[in-house]
């Protein structure tokens, strides 16, 4: 690894302001969405109005070797992105599987997960990391890794991280039943809880433990 982040050092000193800024920009496109951007995209983010001068950069950066093609779409060299069955999605911090806390800290991170976890979902998830353990009966211990499908909306019964009205997050399961809506959860140790709204932030489609 540290050859190859030698090699990309080395490739990006190469490399022109505008290369080095569209460069930046197909990575942090990945590492949000998982995939790469359009000719399209590019130029709407870098303000270039004539989509051929996008496409003799990008044709620049793939001879100098920053980039690479897999099945038509944008990949970074030498990176783990588009690694075999595996995909990188944000790793946006924690949240609460207990009482709710504030809005969860934006790391920064990524973590690399297994294709099949996402599915047509691509482009349209993100991890959180469990603090607490309310929803133990869940399989979701303390430090356990959640992946999470952006959406605002969900129906009763689905696991969900709900932003409140004061703007703590937390991860309960969400009920809806004679006109009230529950949080609650997977713990008898905790109690459920009635409010009066919330923002669904995202709906749980897998868990990833290491051991």
């Amino acid at each position: 690894m540290d050859m190859v982040n030698k090699m990309v050092n080395k490739m990006r000193r190469q490399l022109t302001t505008r290369q080095r800024d569209i460069l930046a920009f197909i990575e942090s496109f990945i590492l949000e969405r998982g995939c790469g951007p359009t000719i399209r995209e590019i130029g709407a983010r870098l303000r270039i109005a004539n989509p051929s001068a996008v496409f003799k950069h990008l044709a620049s950066l793939e001879r100098k070797g920053c980039l690479r093609r897999e099945r038509g779409e944008l990949r970074l060299a030498g990176r783990p992105y588009g690694t075999e069955g595996r995909m990188r999605v944000p790793l946006l911090g924690l949240v609460p599987a207990g009482s709710p806390q504030e809005a969860f800290d934006v790391s920064g991170e990524s973590m690399d997960i297994p294709d099949w976890m996402v599915g047509r979902r691509r482009g349209n998830v993100f991890c959180i990391r469990v603090q607490g353990k309310s929803m133990i009966d869940a399989y979701i211990d303390d430090g356990d890794h959640v992946l999470l499908e952006r959406t605002d909306t969900a129906s009763s019964g689905e696991m969900i991280v709900a932003r409140l009205a004061d703007g703590s997050v937390t991860l309960k399961r969400l009920r809806r039943e004679g006109g009230r809506t529950l949080l609650v959860p997977e713990n008898p140790s905790f109690a459920p809880f009635e409010v009066d709204e919330l923002q669904v932030v995202g709906r749980v489609v897998g868990v990833l433990r290491k051991y």
